[in-house]
Parts: C-alpha cells; sequence; structure tokens
C-alpha cells in the first residue's frame, strides 16, 4: 500500500465523475452513488431534493472514489470528509451548472451540494503498487 499526495489525490478527484456520498440516514450509515465535479478544492455533486440533500445539508460527510482492475490486483482509492452544504444562491447554482456534472437519473428536482474537502486521504493498493501510476480510469 502506498499513501497519495494531497494534490495526488486531487488529481484523481478530477479524472473521475461518479463516486459515493457516505452519510447517516435514519441513525444508520449509508453510501449513495452521486455524479459529481470537483470546483477548486470542493466536491460538488447533484442529489434530489429528498432526504439526501436534506441529510447532508451542513452536517460532516465522507466521499470516496474508486478504481480497481481486478486483473492486475491494483487500484486506488480516494476518501474526502468535510461539511456539505446545499446551494441556494442563484449564482451558485449557475455556477455549478456550468460544471457538466453527468445526469444519471432524470430527477424532478434536483439540489446540488457542495463538500468543502477538509481532509483528503488516498492509498494505492495492491501487489505492485510502488511501481504503479494511478490513472483516471
Amino acid at each position: 500500500m502506498q499513501i497519495l499526495s494531497r494534490a495526488h489525490c486531487r488529481e484523481l478527484l478530477a479524472g473521475a465523475n461518479i463516486g459515493r456520498i457516505i452519510l447517516t440516514a435514519r441513525a444508520l450509515p449509508t453510501a449513495v452513488p452521486v455524479s459529481y465535479a470537483l470546483d477548486h478544492d470542493d466536491i460538488v455533486f447533484r442529489a434530489e431534493a429528498t432526504s439526501l440533500s436534506a441529510a447532508a445539508a451542513g452536517t460532516v460527510v465522507a466521499f470516496q472514489v474508486d478504481f480497481f482492475d481486478s486483473h492486475q490486483r491494483l487500484g486506488w482509492s480516494v476518501v474526502v470528509t468535510g461539511v456539505a452544504k446545499v446551494l441556494h444562491e442563484r449564482t451558485d447554482i449557475a455556477h455549478v451548472e456550468g460544471l457538466g456534472i453527468p445526469t444519471w437519473v432524470a430527477a424532478s428536482r434536483t439540489n446540488y451540494v457542495r463538500l468543502s474537502t477538509e481532509l483528503i486521504e488516498g492509498r494505492i493498493v495492491g501487489c505492485h503498487s510502488a511501481a504503479w501510476e494511478p490513472s483516471h480510469s
């Protein structure tokens, strides 16, 4: 296992667009896949205007992105921890709509949530992790 620098973690985050928001819902931990974009140092994701955005509003959550190649037995994982905030200002919403966050599911009403990247931890795992340079695949 090899620990990644913050800069390398940011590169990997910038190269992906699907991750998992990890939060507490009804007093239990849950992980929900979301499409996202990196906006400077923050992660912005789209959430249905239901329990996900409500549960994430103003709370500390985790966010994970990873990639694993089962044939090579190598992979990487990045976990971000920070405070999630639902965006309400028109200028903020207009800005994040320009980030090109992919849409996978049609929703009747969408909120955007901004996650600060207070903590970023990343690692390469696998048999030959020291010699492997992770890609954004």
